[in-house]
């Protein structure tokens, strides 16, 4: 999947003949239409995409192609391969048999074969440079190590993911709770990473940690507001760690290149999530993939000369939940993330985030029939997000991510944005404005506790810590209650003039998310995460107590952060669930 067109054009040509007029054309595309082989679907994908390479490329340089093959010919969604020592056989994910587990497979030919079996998923097999096992994580159940040969699985690390061993066999890297560890490769004599900057974090739970071919650093991408980060590398043995990129972007997990003199990654920097490389010693990056979809887990073969990724077309939507007639619609569809979606007061509009035609992450206005999707913010390089409306329907507050973390307001008739406080959602998180435009209330988060929560006079600036803490709190529309999550997980209540507090839920370990008050102001709706993850159930509770009201699973959401909900006065639910294409495994062979 590269659009390098002077490397690309004779092996188009040959697989990909063009009809000589539009009569030929219809006539080739009706027979493609009737033809269902899956080795001719796979040669008609092959030749869309590298058709669309070609159109989107232009004449960047970078890594040289001399083939691409589409190795995903057989059933199922695949992806995190890696190779065996001798680059002869893969070890990737693939769901075919129901529930994603690790799969072999010999890249000369024959099938794949299966080595996992579980209940739960399996995640990110690395092969040993020794060759006599895969290191792989299972979704909520640590570290394990399994034989491609005996295929008796036994686990190494009882909390943890992403573990992947050292070039020499003897050590490995893994995460656990916002921590990069090494440990001995059977799992024990753990120890954090040291030199890991303070203010960064693994990526929505995930750093990627890969060991460099000499074993001497780790290369992983750390994230500084959610999902937005650079990739690093820091020795093995800890010590100052080197930033790589200055993206401040959506990434993913890298892979060194053989010699250890270049990092290949997946990045957004572009608006797609497709492949870049950057040496080690410094310089800007080079593209290595551009078009359509999202390229993602590289990894090159041991000689160098080949590249595996996985390559998924990606889908969100704005869809409409009727509380009351139980009925949904679809107001928007996109090839990227539409996320964060809020209700304006009447009802009337829906504020939300997406990207543009250039990459930058803006706050966008629909009507709710779906119609006059216009743009409210339009700064090059920003990354705006998490709107939520004033209380006459004017102005939208919203999170600052890029150039810098602020909080800032906006009106919707296209006035200038400007900053409330130099506020990250990371730093300053739930912030919601009183229905007056008086105050700003906030958490307080230490280390990933929750301290207490504070007030800001807008005008004057004063700050006071209030009698109470609470995530995701919410004015009622008279101001005179605020609504919010407990460290319990209750949806709790509060008379913001005397900080009295009454839970209306059970304490639940799934917490709250996204909550937001009924039209008449007398129910109080909510999120929580089921144990499927990536959806949510919806849930309201009225502000007097009583029974908890279940109205229906929501999602899927492509991230936890993004489980997101806004509510109308006619009590509807707008959110933006995410789908996902199946996950294809392609080769390309380098020059």
């Amino acid at each position: 999947m590269f659009a390098y067109k002077s490397e690309l054009d004779a092996w188009f040509d040959t697989r990909c003949p063009q009809p000589e007029s539009p009569e030929d054309r219809e006539q080739q595309r009706a027979i493609a239409r009737r033809r269902q082989t899956l080795a001719l679907s796979a040669a008609a994908a092959v030749c869309i995409v590298a058709a669309s390479y070609l159109m989107f490329h232009g004449s960047e340089t970078a890594t040289r192609v001399a083939s691409l093959e589409l190795i995903s010919t057989f059933p199922g969604s695949h992806r995190s391969p890696s190779f065996s020592p001798d680059g002869r056989m893969v070890a990737f994910v693939s769901d075919a048999g129901g529930i994603p587990q690790v799969w072999v497979k010999d890249l000369g030919g024959g099938d794949p074969i299966q080595i996992t079996f579980g209940s739960l998923p399996a995640v990110r097999p690395r092969w040993s440079t020794q060759g006599d096992r895969i290191i792989y994580s299972i979704q909520g159940d640590g570290i394990w190590s399994v034989s491609p040969l005996v295929r008796e699985p036994r686990r190494i690390v009882e909390h943890g993911w992403n573990g992947e061993l050292s070039p020499d066999g003897r050590r490995l890297v893994f995460e656990r709770a916002g921590q990069i560890l090494i440990a001995t490769a059977d799992g024990s004599d753990v120890v954090a990473l040291s030199g890991l900057p303070r203010r960064f974090a693994p990526h929505m739970g995930d750093a990627w940690p890969t060991f460099s071919p000499d074993g001497k650093s780790i290369a992983m991408f750390l994230g500084e507001q959610g999902r937005y980060g650079d990739y690093w590398v820091i020795p093995s043995e800890g010590g100052e760690a080197r930033q790589l990129t200055r993206d401040f972007e959506e990434g993913g997990a890298p892979t060194w290149s053989p010699d250890g003199r270049s990092l290949v990654f997946p990045s957004a920097r572009r608006g797609s999530m497709n492949l870049w490389r950057v040496p080690i010693s410094g310089g800007p990056p080079e593209p290595v993939t551009t078009g359509p979809g999202d390229d993602i887990d590289p990894i090159v073969a041991p000689d160098g000369r080949t590249l595996l990724f996985s390559n998924v077309k990606r889908t969100w939507a704005l869809v409409v939940h009727d509380v009351m007639r139980g009925t949904r619609r679809t107001l928007l569809e996109r090839r990227t993330p539409l996320v964060f979606p809020s209700y304006s007061p009447d009802g009337r509009r829906i504020a939300f985030a997406s990207k543009d035609s250039q990459g930058d992450t803006h706050l966008f206005m629909i009507d709710a029939d779906g119609a006059n999707l216009t743009s409210v913010t339009n700064g090059v390089g920003e990354i705006n997000v998490m709107p939520q409306w004033s209380d006459d329907g004017e102005t939208l507050y919203f999170y600052q991510v890029r150039p810098g973390p602020t909080f800032r307001s906006v009106s919707v008739s296209r006035g200038a944005p400007r900053e409330i406080a130099a506020w990250g959602f990371r730093s300053h998180p739930g912030v919601t404005i009183d229905p007056h435009g008086r105050m700003a209330v906030y958490s307080v988060v230490d280390q990933g506790s929750l301290q207490h929560s504070r007030m800001r006079e807008l005008e004057s600036g004063r700050e006071t810590t209030l009698p109470f803490a609470m995530y995701e709190q919410r004015f009622s529309r008279d101001g005179r209650q605020i609504a919010g999550e407990s460290r319990d997980g209750e949806v709790l209540l509060c008379d913001f003039s005397s900080g009295r507090c009454q839970p209306l839920t059970p304490k639940n370990p799934f917490g709250v998310r996204s909550l937001a008050w009924s039209g008449d102001g007398a129910r109080l709706y909510f999120l929580r995460h089921t144990s499927a993850g990536i959806f949510a159930e919806l849930l309201s509770v009225g502000v007097d107590g009583g029974d908890v009201h279940t109205h229906g699973a929501i999602g899927p959401f492509q991230h936890r952060i993004h489980t997101f909900m806004g509510v109308s006065s006619r009590d509807e639910v707008v959110f933006a669930p995410f789908s996902e294409g199946r996950q294809e495994l392609w080769k390309a062979t380098l020059r």
